[in-house]
């Protein structure tokens, strides 16, 4: 079985914010990166991490700075955390650079928008090959991947077992598509309560990893400037979709169509199968009471493959703190310290050799995932190397609204796709 890694961008809400709202004061300098404040025979540099969403997801970077802070208290080197609204982010960061106040160190889901204020990472001891998914930019290695998102299944196990239906927990069990479109529906047939085979969130991700399981690619392996969506292999994979939302065999409702969010109907148990990311994993251990639910091993067509989004760990220029704050990350990616980061967080680790202790059961599936997938080079990095800072927008995922609504068919899609990345990408043909 032919295998690859694909991941995408994962996408970065726009808000408003002051100019500096939730920013720690009193830094002692004209930059907030890093205060320096009198203590024992010298000063000790403060490093300030911008971050959104620690305390929903466990505190896990609050648990290593708490370490760090620790280790280092006679070093001269002590972190801080600003935690502020992930909406507010990427204003805040622009807002700051205008006026040289920026953070040391940020964790986001993107540093496209902004990479010009990115500290390149090429002289510290960390490198771009132990990082799974591709931080440099411009020949420049820029970014880690911090923690990893991956796409997966996750089934009702109850209807599945009450159904005498089995499913796939390891390699040589994996289903084709074909497979678990025919278990899905057994599955609805033997539940009365169980009335949809499956739910995918509104998610052009997610409908890119169907499509790459069938072979699709967005860009040519052999030129990178040739956009090679329009493929028997893409329109196989489309038709494919469209055909179980014909049968019913997906939600129409949701994908947009309609008003519900996947999440949410999957809760109610009268889903056989949820085509979801890992992150929703916490949300469900805590709130389904009323059925058991694991995550499976994806299907496949000619591919195994899944998309990985996630966010990303730097440091800023122009603080005077790099050097600290260098030295903040090659601390934090020391096996002990990023393993208790991703324990903490049930995270899905950014690096190889990282094996964390998850108290959410069933993680480790998609981390079998992405090691079932990488055995090959990224075929689509083209879009964020050759392309920071260009946007194709969500074209794959608003023609399948339009395609399921009967307003264009899997040639249409791939018209429309085709066209709004030649509108998008510079340098680029069919």
């Amino acid at each position: 079985m032919k295998k690859r890694w694909l991941a995408t961008a994962a996408c970065v809400a726009l808000a408003a914010t002051s100019i500096l709202a939730g920013c720690n004061s009193g830094s002692g300098n004209s930059n907030s990166g890093g205060g320096a404040s009198s203590g024992g025979s010298g000063k000790t540099v403060e490093l300030e991490i911008l971050i959104s969403d620690d305390t929903l997801e466990g505190g896990a970077m609050a648990a290593v700075v708490a370490k760090f802070n620790e280790e280092f208290k006679d070093k001269g080197i002590q972190a801080k955390m600003n935690e502020i609204a992930y909406a507010d982010m990427q204003t805040q960061i622009q807002n700051r650079a205008a006026v040289n106040q920026l953070p040391a160190i940020v964790k986001l889901s993107n540093f496209d928008n902004y990479v010009d204020y990115v500290l390149p990472l090429d002289d510290s001891n960390l490198k771009q090959e132990d990082f799974l998914r591709d931080g440099t930019r411009n020949g420049k290695f820029m970014a880690t991947s911090v923690n990893n998102t991956a796409v997966g299944m996750i089934i009702n196990k109850t209807a599945f077992d009450n159904a005498g239906v089995s499913y796939p927990l390891k390699e040589e069990d994996r289903w084709t598509w074909e497979e678990f479109e025919a278990a899905v529906k057994e599955v609805v047939e033997k539940n009365d309560n169980v009335n949809t085979g499956l739910v995918i969130d509104h998610s052009q991700q997610r409908i890119n990893t169907i499509l790459y399981s069938f072979g699709m690619q967005i860009f040519d392996p052999a030129d990178n400037t040739r956009l090679a969506f329009r493929s028997d292999d893409t329109k196989r994979g489309l038709e494919f979709i469209l055909n179980m939302y014909k049968d019913g065999g997906i939600s129409k409702a949701s994908v947009g169509v309609g008003t519900e969010n996947a999440q949410d109907v999957f809760k109610t148990g009268t889903v056989a199968a949820h085509f979801a990311g890992n992150w929703v994993m916490n949300d469900y251990a805590e709130n389904i009471k009323d059925f058991e639910w694991c995550p499976v091993l994806m299907p496949y067509e000619t591919e195994v493959a899944t998309c990985l989004g996630g966010n990303w760990l730097y440091a800023m220029d122009g603080t005077g703190v790099e050097k600290e704050a260098i030295q903040f990350l090659e601390w934090f990616y020391q096996p002990e310290n990023y393993t208790l980061y991703c324990s903490t967080g049930n995270y899905l680790p950014g690096t190889l050799g990282i094996n964390p202790e998850y108290t959410v059961e069933g993680l480790d599936i998609f981390n079998m995932e992405i090691n079932a997938s990488i055995t090959q080079p990224q075929d689509d990095t083209a879009v964020s190397n050759l392309h920071s800072g260009e946007d194709w927008g969500n074209a794959v995922r608003d023609a399948m609204d339009r395609a399921i609504a009967g307003e264009m068919d899997a040639d249409g899609i791939m018209d429309y796709v085709i066209k709004e990345q030649l509108s998008a990408l510079s340098g680029v043909h069919e």
